[in-house]
């Protein structure tokens, strides 16, 4: 226990992306495909699976070539979960350069794949929505890959999570399942998304709006679509709602622009986002997610953070106190040297000189004063 360390403060980047269309898509081809057990759909539904983190990972690695390119450290999102027909990215971020990185990857892998969408069905396509969530606390990693029964379970939930542990999930996510209130707001927002616009929970809005702002997103376009109550966030206060376009095809983006045009709805800028934002989160007691530029160190005055480090040397304490004092009766046992407190050990032995009891020693001892007389 005395070699584990603290976990460190780290925020978490998720992304999903989801099948727009699916249901009526594999209505339309529920049908049997030539030389295989399964329907037709089975088998756009599979290219989907494997092609997507494909692209996803191919589109970061070709960010080198940018003014920014990511750092030898900065991983590409991987796989976390799928739930029916959506995949849901994760990876750890070290810097605003690393999530302005994996935003542009993931963008650009809904464009190519909502491309190839359209080649084999125009009423299929993609959207996307992304959050991030700040650890060891207020959100939590569970390592589901140890365990496999009950016992396990109950066993490693009274076991304190270390650095290693999170290290963990940072380089193998799917192991894990991460839970909290971040995780539940990001699911919320997520209903804002759409084939031609990203949403985002409020903190990542907060995050990008920065980097675009300090130039390092280029061409992001942010929308504002007022506040709504997300069941379960925020105490059902109305949340911050925002979005960035995402529409691919230069005649529906005309459409759009001409709607927006006669409801009179603009960009929301970088700037004024920041400052709403800012505003917004002190109002409401959210926490502001730290994340600096690269090469930076990032902060861990997060009040969450603070109050969970402070938590977890206390229970260190306590346990290698615990283990101490185990140990300590443990090996007094093998002595046996703890069996009676030392003043009744003192008396058995007097006792035992008294009156032996081992048979040749009480032989040796002569008759009573009765007999002596005969």
């Amino acid at each position: 226990m005395s070699d584990s360390i603290c976990p460190s403060y780290r925020l978490r980047l998720f992304q999903s992306v989801d099948l727009v269309g699916s249901t009526a898509f594999k209505a339309r081809y529920s049908g049997w495909e030539s030389g295989s057990p399964n329907p037709i759909w089975v088998t756009q539904i599979q290219h989907f699976y494997r092609e997507f983190p494909k692209i996803l990972d191919a589109n970061f690695g070709r960010l080198k070539s940018l003014d920014v390119p990511p750092r030898p450290g900065d991983r590409a999102p991987s796989v976390w979960k799928t739930i029916g027909d959506e995949i849901i990215f994760c990876c750890r971020l070290n810097s605003l350069e690393h999530l302005a990185n994996c935003t542009r990857a993931f963008m650009k892998a809904l464009e190519d794949y909502g491309v190839q969408l359209d080649g084999f069905d125009r009423r299929l396509d993609v959207k996307g929505a992304s959050w991030v969530a700040a650890f060891p606390a207020p959100n939590v990693s569970v390592d589901i890959a140890s365990i496999r029964s009950p016992d396990e379970f109950q066993s490693s939930s009274t076991e304190q999570a270390d650095e290693q542990d999170e290290l963990r999930a940072d380089k193998n996510p799917s192991e894990f399942d991460f839970l909290g209130q971040h995780i539940d707001a990001g699911f919320r927002s997520a209903r804002m998304s759409s084939s031609d616009s990203l949403s985002m929970s409020l903190e990542l809005a907060y995050l990008l709006a920065e980097a675009a702002h300090r130039r390092l997103l280029d061409g992001a376009v942010f929308r504002y679509h007022g506040r709504q109550s997300l069941k379960g966030v925020l105490n059902d206060r109305p949340y911050p709602m925002i979005t960035i376009d995402m529409e691919r095809k230069d005649s529906r983006r005309a459409v759009l622009q001409t709607e927006r045009d006669i409801t009179g709805s603009t960009p929301a800028s970088p700037h004024h986002l920041i400052n709403f934002l800012q505003s917004f989160m002190k109002d409401e007691g959210v926490e502001e997610p730290l994340l600096p530029r690269s090469g930076a160190q990032i902060a861990d005055h997060v009040p969450s953070y603070v109050k969970y480090r402070e938590t977890w040397e206390n229970v260190r304490e306590e346990l290698e106190q615990r283990t101490e004092g185990e140990s300590q009766a443990a090996m007094a046992s093998e002595d046996g040297q703890d069996s009676l407190p030392p003043e009744i050990n003192e008396a058995l032995e007097m006792s035992m000189e008294i009156n032996p009891s081992n048979p040749e020693e009480s032989s040796s001892i002569p008759n009573g004063g009765a007999g002596s007389g005969s």
